[in-house]
């Protein structure tokens, strides 16, 4: 080889390594480690949601939201309550009870929740145990005080307007909706967080031992709410006066995989008939699940903690995964049971 030659293949070869000396550099290349580049994808793990015991795609840190809705009669159908994890009934003035759903594993794409009615402070205290934020249209003198100390978050509609609409196939005030892409709008907006934990009712797929029984009454003052247990689906179909109580959207019938009654004092504070309740200590409390009736009690040692239920011997009650019914009642209130 001449040494022309030579020179040319040196300076050839001090090219090529400069190129790949940069490659290296500036994108990460390693021809000899072209594998290294190229990630694994990791499995996305399932967790068991904390208000259901089923399965879910969520990710801890949404907002739990805690929506009043309206029950009298030209409220109904309501909208989205089949689509919430866990709803409490509870009584307001002239006897009718009102809703609270709580929203937190399911319903993330609901467009339309409602009616939407006013807050009490027992909705403040039920939503305080799972930190979520309460969506209410203003509320009582005492329920609005607490708000206004802190007590809770809150969308009102009254200062979150965007996160409402009216249905004008409706007469007003009972014609109030929102959806969850709005409230959790606002939520971001208002710079509400939800929590990295939430805590919930224990749960456990076998079946209890109990009573068998195939309907329940309860017998609130102004309104009559059954359950008829489906043994082919291991659910409870919801009555109120009656008729069915479907859902205005889907059409379908409302039903729980539990029906918790919960017997609490019951005070009347004012002119207008409002209450208060006691939902801070125990008392006694009727669990309907997988067509049993066991006798039990609920507890909780401040506002801020789950409900605890146990059995008449003091064994944590588990309950069946799935939508749970919560009726808070009267402790003098007779809940009856027609038999298998």
């Amino acid at each position: 080889m001449t040494r022309r030659n030579s020179l040319i293949v040196i300076a050839f070869l001090i090219a090529l390594a400069v190129m790949a000396l940069s490659l290296y550099v500036v994108l990460g290349w390693r021809p000899f480690r072209m594998e290294e580049i190229i990630p694994e994808r990791e499995e996305t793990e399932k967790m068991v949601c904390p208000l259901t015991g089923r399965e879910t795609d969520l990710r801890p840190g949404r907002v739990p939201l805690a929506i009043a809705i309206d029950n009298i009669r030209q409220a109904r159908p309501q909208s989205g309550l089949d689509r919430a994890d866990i709803v409490y009934e509870v009584l307001a003035e002239g006897g009718i009870p009102r809703f609270l759903a709580i929203y937190y594993c399911e319903g993330e794409s609901m467009q339309r929740i409602g009616p939407v009615r006013s807050a009490r402070t027992y909705f403040i205290s039920l939503a305080k145990q799972f930190d979520a934020v309460l969506v209410h249209a203003g509320g009582s003198p005492q329920a609005l005080r607490q708000i206004e100390e802190g007590e809770i978050r809150s969308l009102d509609q009254f200062k979150f307007p965007r996160a409402y609409f009216r249905d004008p196939a409706r007469r007003a005030p009972h014609n109030l909706f929102t959806s969850t892409s709005r409230l959790l709008n606002a939520a971001e907006g208002a710079g509400f967080e939800g929590p990295d934990t939430i805590e919930g009712p224990l749960f456990d797929a076998d079946e209890v031992s109990g009573n068998p029984v195939r309907t329940i009454n309860i017998p609130y003052p102004a309104t009559r709410v059954s359950y008829e247990y489906d043994s082919d689906t291991g659910e409870y179909l919801r009555s109120m006066d009656g008729v069915s109580h479907r859902d205005a959207v889907t059409g379908n019938r409302l039903k729980a995989k539990n029906v918790v009654v919960q017997f609490a004092q019951h005070r009347v504070i004012d002119r207008a008939g409002r209450l208060e309740i006691d939902l801070v200590g125990d008392g006694e409390a009727i669990f309907f699940t997988s067509g049993r009736r066991v006798e039990g009690r609920w507890s909780r040692q401040s506002e801020i903690e789950p409900f605890r239920y146990e059995d008449s011997v003091g064994n944590p009650f588990k309950l069946a995964p799935g939508q749970t019914w919560v009726e808070i009642v009267r402790e003098n209130m007779r809940i009856t049971n027609g038999q298998q």
